[in-house]
């Protein structure tokens, strides 16, 4: 009959109608994917150059991280969050005792270069205490470190932006238990997420 065929070995009869439908329902489908994917954010992101080292001591300082260059932002985009990232290779304590971050709410903040420490700049990641931790006399595999808190009301535009642990002005240095604790081949990023 018109509209049916066997397939080949087979008994079964297979309805050209029945293809049909599931061929329209696959594309539905696949529509409602496409429809999905393109509500959701893409990301992009922008590093620093490394580090060699930055050194923490025990006593609260000012510690500055390298700077942020954000070019590859198209102008038609429109960003719906950015986190800040850091990327540490190792981690190696030099006070003979386990080391860490002393404190809570230690923090690594960002501005813009136009903008000033202690008017312009944001808190990118906080550190709880005993973060950054390093056995006594170790060299440890060194973490990458997610900020939480959404930047995109400064990151905004392509620009250079700097990366600091401030204690002048903000009284909420890294500071560590021990003697000094190093940090290696740093870097620290900007994720940006965009639609």
């Amino acid at each position: 009959m018109p509209g049916e065929f066997y397939i080949e070995g087979e008994k079964e009869k297979v309805d050209l109608t029945d293809i049909k439908n599931v061929i329209s329902d696959m594309q539905v489908s696949f529509s409602q994917v496409q429809n999905t994917l393109a509500h959701k954010s893409s990301f992009i992101d922008s590093w620093s150059a490394p580090a060699n080292k930055i050194t923490i001591s025990d006593v609260a300082a000012d510690l500055a991280f390298p700077d942020i260059v954000v070019a590859a932002l198209p102008s038609s985009l429109t960003i719906k969050k950015v986190v800040l990232v850091l990327s540490v290779r190792a981690l190696a304590d030099i006070s003979a005792a386990d080391n860490y971050i002393d404190g809570a709410d230690k923090t690594l903040r960002i501005k813009k270069s136009s903008g000033a420490w202690g008017v312009d700049d944001v808190v990118g990641i906080t550190f709880p205490n005993q973060g950054l931790y390093c056995k006594a006399s170790a060299k440890e595999s060194g973490p990458v470190i997610i900020g939480d808190t959404d930047l995109s009301a400064l990151v905004n535009a392509n620009g250079t932006y700097n990366v600091a642990s401030r204690q002048s002005v903000s009284g909420d240095a890294m500071v560590a238990f021990g003697a000094s604790l190093e940090l290696y081949d740093i870097q620290v990023g900007l994720r940006i997420f965009w639609c």
